[in-house]
């Protein structure tokens, strides 16, 4: 691994280059995912062309067409399509984990973070991927997006990611939430604090979050005339909040950190960050620095496990 010179403003940001990517991903691959071929052609000959093409930022179509010797398009289509989609969310974490796991301390506290990510569609819906296509606010000239639920872990200031779930139609963020907290036990750490983004700004995913004693932070939407109240001033602060819909409420605590731009990017005036805490007693400041964490890590596998996913849903994107 090697790091890339940044200035002094920015937090080193630690990159793999194109082979020490297909290396470090390909091995988990050969020794977690099966796929039964009969001929001159292996398992490890398919893989390996999945990630170049992911690394490379190429469609399976178009990488075929730039390169010698690798599989033709029809027969990596062909024997990726024999993945199964089940076995693959069950094995994701082995994929995952395989070399970070070496660096971490079972029964360790640590940081975790879960996002979620809609990743922009334009093919068509059949029967095989309509389960994983989701509707929701237009984004790049669609309303259609396969979306991954992903689970980080944090060790000092590198980020690995653990889990990567496609979003399934009908199932709840409290599910994923609750396969992440088993995830997390089964494997023997335990939670400092968990970081969620504002996807996960609901009453059920707070309700679940407290019934489970999970030390949380969810940056606040800024929705309602109450709580755009509450993120109005000019120190850093504490306050509660009641949250609402039509069946429930829950009392939320606030951590309001107040950053002055002082010129920056031309704006003068400050910035209310709004926080949803729950189970530390940390300053605003902390709040907000902990919530934003290090985006460092082992991204690579996270894309390339999409890439099989999006593959069993017949749809390969123009570029990761």
């Amino acid at each position: 691994m090697v790091s890339k010179p940044q200035s002094s403003t920015c937090i080193p940001r630690t990159e793999l280059r194109s082979k020490e990517c297909i290396d470090n991903v390909l091995k988990p691959l050969i020794d977690h995912v099966e796929i039964p071929i009969n001929g001159s052609l292996t398992s490890k000959d398919i893989f390996h062309t999945t990630i170049s093409m992911a690394v490379d930022k190429n469609s399976i179509h178009s990488f075929t067409k730039r390169y010698d010797k690798i599989p033709c398009e029809t027969s990596i289509r062909y024997h990726l399509k024999k993945l199964d989609m089940n076995d693959l969310i069950e094995s994701n974490e082995k994929i995952m984990m395989q070399k970070p796991i070496e660096s971490l301390k079972p029964e360790k506290k640590y940081e975790f973070a879960i996002d979620y990510t809609n990743d922009p569609y334009y093919g068509n819906i059949d029967i095989s991927n309509e389960k994983y296509v989701i509707r929701g606010q237009s984004k790049k000239s669609t309303n259609s997006f396969y979306s991954y639920i992903s689970l980080y872990i944090i060790n000092d200031k590198e980020r690995f990611t653990i889990s990567v779930l496609p979003v399934e139609k009908g199932k709840s963020k409290v599910e994923y939430l609750g396969y992440f907290i088993d995830l997390i036990k089964r494997l023997n750490f335990r939670i400092k604090i968990l970081c969620l983004d504002r996807e996960f700004y609901s009453i059920d995913v707070f309700e679940f979050l407290k019934t489970n004693k999970i030390p949380h932070i969810v940056p606040v939407v800024k929705n309602g005339a109450k709580i755009k109240q509450i993120l109005n001033g000019t120190k850093s602060r504490y306050d509660t909040y009641t949250m609402k819909n039509s069946n429930k409420k829950i009392l939320l605590d606030i951590v309001i950190d107040v950053k002055y731009f002082k010129g920056k990017r031309g704006k003068n005036g400050c910035e209310n960050l709004g926080f949803v805490v729950f189970g530390v007693n940390w300053s605003p400041r902390k709040v907000s620095t902990i919530s934003v964490l290090p985006i460092i890590g082992s991204s690579e596998q996270k894309k390339i496990y999409i890439v099989f996913c999006r593959n069993k849903s017949t749809a390969f994107s123009q570029h990761l």
